[in-house]
């Protein structure tokens, strides 16, 4: 039961992380500092939001039929 609480919390920790370190790619606050990496995070935002394309190595790891019309 302690495992499971411990991974709980684990798993929460990261997810805060991870959501935070796309809100400031998102809002361009490193872009001075490391544009490479504000870019990318901008990147990760915009595939979470569903607003960018799918990379063509996804494309070609999926069926077809799950692709649809997403082929570049």
């Amino acid at each position: 039961m302690i495992a499971f609480f411990i991974a709980l919390v684990l798993i929460l920790i990261i997810g805060v992380a991870v959501m935070s370190v796309v809100a400031i790619g998102m809002q361009g606050n490193l872009r001075e500092r490391a544009p490479r990496m504000a870019h990318g995070l901008a990147e990760a935002a915009r595939h979470m939001n569903g607003d960018a394309e799918p990379p063509q190595a996804l494309i070609d790891l999926l069926p077809e039929q799950l692709v649809g019309t997403a082929k570049r």
